[in-house]
């Protein structure tokens, strides 16, 4: 009778190798997310060195609550790769954030749980005290093969540190200038066509709204007007002053009064 040939003694070791180098491509891809990025310059460079301008990231919700109100936002993924897989990382810079399906919580941050979605929806406490509450984010969008090198990304407008402001006011009625004069980014955004700005002021004022681009020129002026107290907003073609269609890009829309001065920022996408 023959006897059982033995494996070589270095076979367990192979396979633990082999082991390892299949698990590598799961710990590298973070399918179950990565806190730490929302607001990194470097954003997620283990996917690709730079920014994918192709993809963006939208996040939805109302930007303007009241204090310790519980409110729903989704953050969503345009673009990348053909699959329908990604991830993201959310910073809040106060309140608290309560998970909602396929992401978790981390502190001030959220991030995914899995790889197989693009659009993650959640809820965010507002603080109990007035004033202006941000969003960072950033979006990775895969293309399922394991490979990082198919993978796109980019932040949350476009730049690291872009902020999706809230402004949280006391309850209606209640006359408190610093919290009831606000500008909300442009809706919807990012837009292809026409989209709406919408402002409030705390009392009677001159007020200058004005779009404009990266370098700072204007591009165009949406009212330039006494306007009353209250909540109104501003309907934008996305034509310049001269009429001509404004270019895909990054615009900054700015609300002059004679109180104070507010920005915040489009996308434009073709």
């Amino acid at each position: 009778m023959k006897k059982a040939r033995m494996l070589p003694s270095a076979t367990p070791w192979l396979l633990v190798a082999a082991a390892l180098t299949l698990g590598a491509g799961v710990v590298m891809a973070d399918s179950a997310g990565r806190t730490g990025k929302a607001q990194s310059p470097n954003g997620c460079n283990c996917h690709g060195t730079t920014r994918t301008a192709g993809v963006t990231v939208t996040i939805s919700g109302p930007q303007n609550v009241v204090v310790n109100s519980t409110n729903s936002y989704t953050v969503t993924l345009l673009g990348g790769p053909s699959a329908t897989q990604g991830g993201f990382n959310l910073k809040a810079s106060n309140g608290t954030l309560v998970a909602g399906a396929n992401n978790r919580i981390s502190g001030l941050e959220m991030t995914h749980v899995n790889e197989f979605s693009r659009s993650w929806t959640f809820s965010w406490k507002a603080p109990a005290v007035v004033g202006t509450s941000n969003f960072y984010a950033i979006g990775l969008s895969t293309d399922g093969s394991g490979d990082e090198s198919g993978d796109q990304w980019n932040w949350y407008g476009g730049v690291v540190n872009t902020a999706f402001p809230i402004v949280v006011a006391n309850a209606a009625g209640v006359e408190d200038e610093g919290a009831l004069t606000w500008l909300a980014p442009p809706s919807p955004n990012p837009c292809v066509g026409r989209s709406v700005v919408s402002f409030s002021l705390a009392a009677p004022t001159h007020v200058r709204l004005e779009l404009l681009d990266t370098a700072g020129r204007v591009v165009r002026t949406l009212t330039d007007a006494s306007l009353p107290a209250g909540r109104q907003s501003v309907s934008w073609d996305r034509r310049s002053a001269t009429g001509a269609r404004a270019a895909a890009g990054v615009y900054f829309v700015r609300m002059s009064t004679p109180q104070r001065v507010l920005t915040t920022r489009v996308t434009v996408l073709d």
